[in-house]
């Protein structure tokens, strides 16, 4: 499969200093594709967000489903060990955890 594809992806806040700013648990779903960096997605992330609650979720990292932190210059393409889309599903490879740590 070509790397410039669209993949469905998602990000999950998975915890918070303040529940009140921002909410844990709360899924933000994406279509991308395959190759795009780290960065440009925390981009669309942030997109969700505005004043108090920017400020807090650009302090947040973006980390694998088994819990490897995500460099900014990263390209998603190379986290997905197979090429096929339902390998990729089935092994949840294409949610990511945003993380304040």
């Amino acid at each position: 499969m070509n790397n410039d594809t669209n993949i469905d992806i998602s990000i999950t806040i998975g915890n918070s200093y303040n529940w009140k700013i921002i909410i844990p648990g709360k899924t933000y779903y994406f279509n991308v594709k395959r190759n795009i960096k780290v960065i440009d997605l925390l981009e669309l992330f942030y997109k969700y967000f505005e004043g108090e609650e920017l400020s807090e979720i650009k302090r947040y990292s973006l980390f694998t489903k088994k819990m490897i932190k995500l460099n900014n210059d990263d390209t998603l393409d190379l986290l997905f060990s197979n090429d096929s889309i339902l390998d990729i599903i089935d092994k949840d490879t294409s949610m990511f955890y945003a993380l304040i740590v």
